[in-house]
């Protein structure tokens, strides 16, 4: 009943009209979204071209602001005289004592901002440290102890023991804190007497400044791990995960030889990172590579669409609530009476003629009412004809076997019968009920088989089934047919039914195959002594044999072992037909029953 009222012309208007709305408003939101999405997309990434301008006005920044600040301690004279007495005392007192606060160790940061400790704890301000003419370190800022080795290997060192101006910032690592930094040369005069080296940390308190500066959350990514970062609480595995990402990415940066954008996804938010080098990119890249970072959450920037998304969600809903509202009101009016016309229909259907479907409409559904109405007349007249008609006309009309007509066709074929032993004494000791129920069990078991081979049952007849093989293997197929009935019968035999067994003949030959009897009475089946033959073979065949006539056995070409049987004589043939046994095995024993037996 359902599938009739889906299948309706009222639910086809309406399920069409809410169609066209749910297209329009699926389409309006799909549009909508994409264009938010870009657009919020294009403001992000302009954000990014902008924090890339900003880290680069950053590098300018402090290159210049290293630079000029290294170049007014290197030229002041006290310091020079120091380092002339090689004495480490001598230069780290100048440094320590006088030096440090002529020093700004950042010039974005506002010194409001940075803990006074910075200022007067040398071990938590910037980096400064003086080597003579071969790079043995004389004095640093720091309270550490002074490394007593050469530095001249170190980035920007050799170049200014040299003599040379430094032309970018490098990164230094000193006690587990990172700083950028340049080396500068110190000349007295026309000689070379050391190198100054000045750099600035790299610390989770710019990085925090940076990102209110921008509005983003800011990275620092020095040494393949992350330094400082304004993600807040991130767990462990998030942060080694991140790291991995940086490494990645930092690959990708080395090797396009710019900065680049990349999306992550950081617990269950959707991030886009911007990753720009704190250093030239060139062929060979000095010292230790660190990257600036910028990350903004996608998730995040994307729930204005969210919201425009749920807006117009309810808006659609309301709209097709609307629809509907709207459309059951009209197709009422138009389907009232297509339903009246249906009933009639349905009544009809039930033979039932006595009443007319009213015509309420003008149109072409009113015409069709009309007709309709007369085609009831029509039928009632002829209902009363047909009781003057015979049931097996009735019968013939309706299934259109008028056109067939007597005759039939040759063929070549197989014709299989078997046969049920010791059925008829079996069905005296039992109730009809259970004969029947016998009786189709072991015809169904045997049809099913028959079927699986490639037959086509014939017909039952009592006890015993014909079926017909055909095609180029139809021998092996009737054979195999039978072995596997013999198998497996004693499966499908229960206790009581011990006794019974199954005997069948087959045989091969030309039949006529068509629709016979009368034109009031046909039956479409087989004919001929090839027929015959195969009957009196299931006859001659005794529990548990398979019997074949000469025709079946040479076609075999001896892919089956067969037994060759004494000639028997049959009814209505005048000479003896030479027979054969299939020999089959049964529970892995071979099992041959030889007639007379």
């Amino acid at each position: 009943m359902m599938k009739l009222k889906f299948l309706s012309l009222r639910w086809k208007l309406l399920s069409g009209f809410v169609g066209l709305v749910l297209v329009i408003v699926l389409s309006l939101l799909y549009s909508l979204g994409q264009l938010v999405e870009l657009r919020i997309r294009d403001d992000i990434n302009q954000n990014f071209t902008e924090a890339g301008r900003i880290f680069e006005r950053i590098q300018d920044i402090r290159f210049r602001q290293l630079r000029q600040t290294a170049v007014l301690l290197a030229d002041i004279p006290s310091l020079k005289a120091a380092i002339s007495t090689s004495d480490t005392n001598t230069v780290n007192q100048k440094i320590r004592k006088e030096l440090r606060y002529l020093l700004d160790f950042d010039p974005l940061i506002p010194d409001s901002l940075i803990p006074e400790s910075y200022f007067t704890n040398p071990d938590s301000a910037g980096l400064l440290m003086v080597s003579d003419n071969k790079g043995v370190p004389l004095g640093q800022l720091s309270s550490n102890k002074l490394p007593g080795f050469s530095i001249a290997d170190r980035a920007g060192v050799r170049e200014a023991l040299n003599g040379e101006m430094p032309t970018q910032t490098y990164i230094w690592k000193e006690n587990e804190r990172y700083y950028n930094v340049i080396s500068i040369p110190i000349w007295t005069g026309y000689n070379l007497i050391g190198s100054l080296t000045y750099g600035l940390p790299i610390r989770q308190l710019e990085a925090e400044q940076l990102s209110r500066d921008i509005g983003m959350d800011v990275i620092f990514y020095v040494d393949d791990k992350i330094v400082a970062e304004t993600f807040g609480d991130i767990s462990a595995d998030d942060k080694n995960w991140l790291n991995k990402k940086f490494h990645d990415a930092t690959y990708e940066v080395l090797t396009s030889k710019q900065a680049s954008t990349s999306e992550i996804l950081l617990d269950s938010e959707n991030w886009l990172i911007y990753l720009a080098p704190m250093f030239q990119l060139n062929d060979e890249v000095q010292g230790i590579k660190g990257y600036y970072g910028v990350a903004k959450s996608l998730t995040s920037a994307l729930i204005p669409l969210k919201n425009l998304q749920i807006l117009i969600f309810g808006i659609g809903v309301f709209a097709i609530a609307a629809s509907v509202f709207i459309s059951i009101i009209l197709t009422r009016k138009i389907t009232r009476p297509i339903d009246q016309l249906v009933e009639g229909v349905q009544r009809v259907e039930n033979q039932d003629f006595s009443q007319k479907v009213p015509v309420t409409t003008h149109d072409e559904i009113g015409k069709l009412t009309s007709a309709f109405n007369q085609l009831i007349e029509g039928l009632q007249e002829r209902l009363l004809m047909l009781k003057f008609v015979s049931e097996a006309t009735l019968d013939a009309i309706k299934k259109d076997l008028t056109r067939i007509q007597p005759g039939g066709e040759r063929r070549d074929v197989t014709v299989f019968f078997s046969d049920i032993r010791g059925f008829t004494a079996w069905s005296e000791k039992h109730t009809p009920e259970q004969v029947i129920d016998m009786l189709n069990n072991l015809l169904s078991f045997q049809a099913e088989i028959v079927k699986e081979m490639g037959g086509d049952v014939d017909k039952f007849v009592g006890d015993e089934l014909v079926a017909v093989f055909q095609g180029s293997k139809k021998d092996q197929l009737a054979v195999q047919a039978a072995i596997r009935i013999q198998q497996r019968l004693p499966g499908v035999l229960s206790d009581e039914e011990g006794n019974l067994a199954v005997g069948i003949g087959i045989n091969s030959g030309e039949v006529v195959m068509g629709a016979m009897g009368s034109e009031n009475r046909m039956d479409y089946t087989v004919l001929g002594s090839t027929v015959n033959l195969g009957a009196r073979l299931c006859s001659a065949a005794k529990k548990h044999q398979i019997l074949i006539s000469n025709e079946v056995y040479l076609n075999l070409e001896r892919k089956i072992p067969a037994k060759e049987l004494d000639s028997i004589k049959v009814k209505g043939i005048e000479n003896e037909i030479q027979i054969y046994e299939i020999v089959w095995k049964e529970k892995s024993k071979e099992r041959v029953i030889k007639l007379g037996n």
